[in-house]
């Protein structure tokens, strides 16, 4: 099967945007949380959160247009902190619901029985089900122009990881703690198992 966006362009609306969405495959979903100045606890499901470097510690996530109000955007640029979670089976339905549009006053939190949870570095609410809990401060951010989209830059601050989950080689045990997967806004995969193969020289 041969596509391109031309031959494409005479599908249904809906059918394009499953294609492109699961095209590039399971990728990373975490639950993002901030809190507005008013002390509204915001939580919201994305699947494009990507490591951009080590030294420092960096990850990013893109931010579709601000045409109408984002609240996860809002927020973070006006306390500076936002919290990355990942999602588990026990609690995936819950953490759909996010992807809903909830009033701006109302919290993703009371709506899904998720439970917001606070260290004392972060100001942002961490959810307490999550087994990665990932506290951020807003970095920079980038606007990309052929989308009219954003991608945000944070600066990792504090981790939350089960001991029994980081190996001795400093690997993240991502299949004992059955972290989920995604394809496109709907799918959702258990990681079961990897195999890990040493490093690639020439």
């Amino acid at each position: 099967m041969h596509i391109t966006p031309e031959s494409l362009s005479s599908r249904d609306r809906n059918f394009r945007r499953n294609f492109y969405n699961t095209l590039p495959g399971p990728r990373g979903v975490h639950l993002i949380g901030t809190k507005g100045h008013r002390g509204t606890e915001n939580l919201g499901v994305f699947s494009s959160v990507v490591h951009l470097g080590a030294s420092p510690a960096l990850l990013g996530f893109h931010l579709r247009p601000l045409t109408v109000p984002r609240h996860t955007y809002h927020h973070l640029k006006a306390q500076g902190w936002f919290t990355l979670n990942t999602l588990h089976p026990e609690f995936l339905e819950a953490a759909h619901r996010t992807s809903a549009n909830f009033p701006l006053g109302e919290s993703e939190f009371a709506a899904t029985s998720l439970t917001p949870l606070y260290s004392e570095n972060c100001p942002a609410p961490y959810v307490q089900e999550s087994r990665v809990r990932i506290g951020l401060t807003f970095e920079e951010e980038h606007h990309i122009a052929a989308n009219d989209t954003l991608f945000i830059v944070g600066r990792v601050r504090e981790i939350f990881v089960p001991d029994e989950a980081v190996e001795e080689s400093g690997h993240v045990n991502h299949a004992l703690l059955q972290t989920l997967a995604v394809t496109g806004l709907d799918t959702y995969h258990r990681t079961t198992g990897a195999e890990r193969l040493p490093y690639a020289r020439p």
